[in-house]
């Protein structure tokens, strides 16, 4: 016999478990990517595509990955999930990218819970796969009270090079770094942009699990690269949030 691990508080594992949701185990989702060589990007202030994609790419993977190892356990859903993405530089300047998605597998046991919820459906998607949020447990509780159900996690990145050339004309001057400011705003409208191409086309409108939301918003911003470090200036934008969607009409939650 084993016991299902679980990274929620006892405040979070309390609040489930009265609705009838128990944990089913950890779930862990990675993916490497390759993002090419840093010697082959342009010298410019402009997106890094190559870099933009492995990210996008390794992020969806992991998530992936994660939802099918908790289907595998007979969960309905994962709350709590997070994201980390580390940037290592290999040998030759090839920039590589890991992406590791870790949250808390949950299942519904009717026999735990109340005898009001007993007969409520499941919250697994239209196509049976479990859901998957980045909220804690205890925002999925007020969630589903509420009257609304997580589908999955929405998420959008962009990464912005600078030109350093650029950059050195500023030094020595107390003024904005216009070039600087610029990127900001393009990598973050950028990231916001994907997060619901990408949601969209995934949960296009009628489809029985179109989101009518994302909650739980946060757009995070990283930099790295330039004086003192390998390659040049980076700026990384990510959105991520969790798409809602109304429970069903006869769901008595």
């Amino acid at each position: 016999m084993t016991a299902a691990l679980s990274e929620l508080s006892i405040t979070e594992f309390l609040m489930l478990s009265r609705i009838g949701f128990l944990p089913r185990g950890l779930v862990v989702g990675s993916s490497v990517f390759g993002a090419g060589s840093q010697y082959d990007w342009q010298v410019a202030t402009q997106e890094v595509t190559d870099l933009s994609q492995a990210m996008r790419s390794a992020r969806l993977l992991a998530v992936k990955r994660m939802r099918e190892q908790a289907s595998r356990l007979g969960a309905d859903g994962v709350v709590d999930v997070r994201l980390e993405v580390e940037h290592h530089l290999w040998r030759g300047g090839r920039q590589v990218v890991k992406c590791i998605a870790v949250g808390t597998a949950v299942y519904f046991d009717p026999a735990q819970a109340p005898d009001a919820l007993r007969n409520a459906p499941s919250l697994r998607l239209s196509n049976g796969w479990p859901f998957d949020s980045d909220l804690s447990g205890s925002d999925f509780v007020t969630l589903l009270d509420a009257g609304y159900r997580p589908v999955t996690i929405a998420m959008g990145n962009c990464v912005y090079g600078l030109d350093p050339r650029v950059l050195r004309t500023y030094r020595g001057r107390d003024e904005e770094i216009q070039v600087y400011t610029q990127a900001f705003f393009d990598a973050r409208e950028t990231a916001m942009g994907r997060l619901q191409e990408d949601l969209f086309q995934a949960f296009p409108i009628g489809h029985p699990d179109a989101p009518t939301g994302i909650v739980g918003m946060t757009v995070k911003e990283a930099t790295y690269g330039g004086q003192g470090a390998s390659g040049p200036p980076i700026v990384e934008f990510t959105a991520l949030g969790t798409a809602i969607a109304p429970l069903a009409t006869h769901d008595p939650r």
